[in-house]
């Protein structure tokens, strides 16, 4: 059997189309709320940050994610077979780990206005948007990064306290 590149193109776009179908699974994109006028509304993408983990920093647009509702897992998929999956919960670096050892359960609440925000222990808050938090590439030296400090006891002078919603993608 002989496949043309349209027939394996067209192949991949319904395989790729019936793995979304699946009720459960939602293509998202994450975005901070924020009482801080400079950030407010700034997408949330990842930039690499060591073997198998990218960190979440602030910015103009937002990385496209997977909601599975059933696992209560966000992730993405690289290099066409690798998965890597959301964490707050080894760190206060808000992560895309390839460990499932670590991975965060996560929920969404929608509230008045629409917006679905991210809960992580029942609740929304604890996210903030920090510079200088010490990350390996310093990247945090000019663009905010997201952490998660649960019992709120933060320890640098520039966070800002900020809620993560998500919107269709």
């Amino acid at each position: 059997m002989q496949f043309s590149i349209r027939s394996a193109l067209s192949l991949f776009t319904i395989l790729s189309a019936s793995v979304l179908a699946d009720s459960s699974l939602e293509n998202i994109a994450l975005y901070v709320e924020s009482d801080n006028t400079d950030i407010n509304g700034n997408g949330l993408s990842t930039m690499h940050s060591g073997a198998g983990i990218d960190y979440f920093f602030l910015g103009t647009s937002a990385e496209s994610l997977i909601f599975d509702s059933s696992k209560a897992q966000i992730y993405k998929t690289f290099a066409g077979q690798y998965e890597q999956y959301f964490d707050a919960a080894t760190s206060n670096y808000v992560q895309m780990t390839v460990s499932e050892a670590h991975i965060a359960d996560v929920q969404f609440t929608q509230v008045d206005g629409g917006k679905q925000y991210l809960n992580l222990n029942s609740s929304p808050d604890g996210f903030y948007a920090c510079k200088n938090v010490n990350d390996p590439y310093n990247y945090s030296a000019s663009s905010y990064e997201l952490m998660y400090y649960a019992d709120g006891s933060v320890d640098n002078d520039s966070c800002v306290a900020v809620k993560v919603y998500a919107e269709a993608n």
